[in-house]
């Protein structure tokens, strides 16, 4: 059978390509046994029996294509534990062949279906369509029992928690942002660089002689922990309990918990609730300095008539700003202490010129966000990229994927601290729900690197597969550990 008639049968690059990829091949036959369908399938393409068990390339192919036709088991498998810890030759795949892609099967028989939306162009696109892509939380996706992904309906649609900045549409959503915005005001984060430096230095005296140390325990989690409770006004003696709810928060939408570990989860963050609420309460009756000074302040506004936050609004912000201040910013330390050991031309760089390092934390904002993607909903028909998608549809905007996109960024999966768009990448979201914290995320990296740089002539990563370690989780996959020799 020559490989002219097979290309004929297979009009993806893809297919062809993968004709001469044994390791492709290798790795997916495990267990491809013919069955009638195939067998039907490669009587449709002139493919003989002889042929396809003699060429276990062409067998595979054939397999895939006819599981394909039959509408069987899709190839990829997003809830997968090799998807969920490595997603990137997903997304490739995606975005060469499926840009906006229906996951088959996710939604029930009777509901709008469940889109993945990997290319840079499409996902800003849908970031800037705010008219047909609401923000506010409608579903979230969960593995089945089965194995394969499936949405979870979360009935929050109108709710109070699901109208809180990121998940907030609407006049609510642009009042929220205008309030909280003024808390990260230029004089606000020049106090906050240098309280965030001499927490960076405090930590790194408590390793100080050590030849080996974990990232995440000594500087990537209690900078911006330490950081976050000082700014948002709450005691530090609660920095543990905050850490510990965080965890929590996060199980719920990670898709993979049990529903033991959900239920443990509902009431610790029911916890964390009532404890910023009566914060708050504290606060309103004698409004301070910080954060939480302005959240008090607008709720008294409010009850004033004028522009401000209900109580239960202000006490939402809280929680948002605990969750996504905190644990989003220990991954991304981590993931820049982790290149920089990993590539230590880059960390030589940056000690010989300091300059580097603004261009190099972009680089890694755009390559290690950890975040699996931002949900959205239909709130018409609209179309993507040629496909058409329901009023009331499912969406995941894929910001790793279109941080990769090749067509935006040349050369993607290179560390490029020269790159001349690198400020453009999608990891802070983009249009009316840009991240509100990013100017803070991007001064705690500098100044965590800054402190590293300071401290040591080199960092290396330890040997062995133990030096790092990613969160098992569909919705954050940050590194929980970075292992470094460090001098």
């Amino acid at each position: 059978m020559s490989l002219s008639r097979i290309s004929k049968s297979f009009p993806s690059a893809e297919y062809n390509a993968n004709l001469m990829n044994a390791n492709f091949v290798t790795a997916n036959l495990t267990s491809a046994n013919l069955t009638g369908a195939d067998l039907s399938f490669a009587n449709l393409v002139g493919a003989t029996y002889d042929e396809m068990t003699i060429c276990p390339t062409v067998h595979f192919l054939f397999l895939l294509r006819a599981r394909a036709k039959r509408g069987g088991t899709p190839m990829w498998n997003l809830v997968d534990d090799e998807t969920i810890k490595n997603p990137r030759p997903f997304w490739d795949w995606l975005r060469r062949e499926a840009p906006v892609y229906e996951v088959p099967g996710a939604a029930a028989e009777d509901e709008p279906g469940y889109f993945l939306i990997s290319r840079y162009e499409d996902v800003l696109g849908a970031v800037r369509n705010h008219e047909a892509f609401s923000s506010e939380l409608a579903a979230i996706i969960t593995r089945g029992p089965d194995g394969q992904p499936r949405l979870a309906v979360t009935d929050l649609i109108g709710q109070p928690q699901a109208r809180v900045l990121g998940v907030a549409d609407g006049e609510m959503h642009s009042i929220q942002r205008r309030l909280v915005g003024r808390t990260f005001s230029p004089s606000r984060m020049a106090l906050w660089s240098d309280l965030a430096g001499e927490i960076a230095e405090r930590c790194l005296d408590h390793v100080s002689g050590a030849g080996e140390i974990d990232i995440v325990t000594a500087l990537a989690l209690p900078l911006p922990l330490e950081l976050v409770t000082r700014l948002i006004g709450l005691p530090l003696e609660d920095q543990p309990k905050l850490q510990a709810w965080t965890d929590h928060a996060l199980q719920l939408p990670n898709g993979m918990a049990a529903p033991e570990e959900l239920e443990e989860a509902w009431e610790a963050t029911n916890h964390f609730h009532a404890y910023l609420g009566d914060r708050l309460d504290e606060e309103i009756n004698s409004p301070g300095k910080e954060v939480i000074g302005d959240l008090a302040k607008a709720v008294h506004a409010h009850g004033r008539g004028e522009e401000g936050l209900e109580r239960w609004e202000a006490a939402a912000v809280l929680y948002h700003l605990v969750v996504g201040g905190v644990d989003t910013t220990v991954g991304r330390i981590a993931a820049a202490a982790f290149y920089a050991a990993e590539q230590p031309e880059f960390w030589d760089r940056m000690r010989d010129d300091p300059a580097c390092i603004p261009g190099f934390v972009e680089e890694i904002l755009r390559l290690d966000i950890s975040s699996f993607g931002s949900y959205r909903r239909t709130t018409r028909d609209v179309e993507i990229a040629g496909v058409s998608l329901p009023k009331g549809s499912t969406v995941t905007l894929l910001w790793g994927s279109a941080n990769r996109d090749s067509d935006k960024f040349p050369d993607p999966e290179r560390i490029m601290l020269d790159r001349s768009n690198v400020g453009e990448h999608l990891s802070f979201g983009n249009g009316k729900h840009l991240c509100l914290g990013m100017s803070l995320a991007r001064m705690e990296i500098r100044v965590a690197l800054q402190a590293l740089l300071n401290r040591y002539e080199r960092m290396e990563l330890v040997d062995g597969p133990d030096a790092s370690r990613r969160r098992f989780s569909m919705t954050n996959r940050r590194l929980e550990t970075v292992r470094v020799k460090v001098s």
